[in-house]
Order: C-alpha cells, then structure tokens, then sequence
C-alpha cells in the first residue's frame, strides 16, 4: 500500500474549498472533507487510478452530484509514495496559485 501525504499547498486548498462551503452550508463543507478524504485514500491502494497528465501527474476526479473536485498528485513507484499536490472544483480554471499560459 502506498503512503498517502498531502502537500502544504493542498492543505490550503482544502481550506479554502471548506471556507467558501461553511459560508453556503456548513453540513456540505464537512461531507466534502470526507469524501475528498475517502477519495485519496484510495491512492494508497490503487495509485494510478487518476488520469495522467503533464510532467508525470495523475489527476483523480472525484465526484459529488452535477460537478466535484479534482486532486492532482504525484506517484512516486520507487518509494511507493502518493503526494496530492492541490485540489480544486472542478469549475475552477486550473489550480490556485498555478501561473497562467
């Protein structure tokens, strides 16, 4: 099984996701934790599970009714080590922070 870690980044994300729910619905913001949460852990069983995309990262969707969010991470097969990088909606444009084209 692999080992699940999450990035400084992608805390904040989390963060911020929750904040912006709690203003909406505070039940929704603690049901989204959970099944982001529910989520990721299945990396550690099943780490390319996520579609590939750039420089060697996996995004994995995760879906919650008409949208969701999305994780984007890193497998790292030598150490067996999944990192989630950052986790947006999945209507945001990109990842907070990343720097536009």
């Amino acid at each position: 099984m692999a080992k699940l870690s999450y990035s400084a980044r992608a805390f904040a994300d989390l963060e911020r996701l929750t904040d912006f729910l709690i203003g909406i619905d505070p039940t929704a913001a603690a049901e989204t934790i959970g099944l982001i949460e529910e989520a990721v852990a299945l990396l550690g069983r099943h780490p390319l599970i996520g579609r590939p995309v750039e420089h060697g990262l996996r995004e994995l969707v995760i879906s919650r009714g008409r949208t969701g969010y999305v994780a984007l991470y890193s497998f790292e097969n030598d150490s067996d080590a999944v990192l989630i990088l950052a986790i947006r909606h999945q209507r945001e444009a990109g990842y907070w922070g990343q720097d536009e084209d």
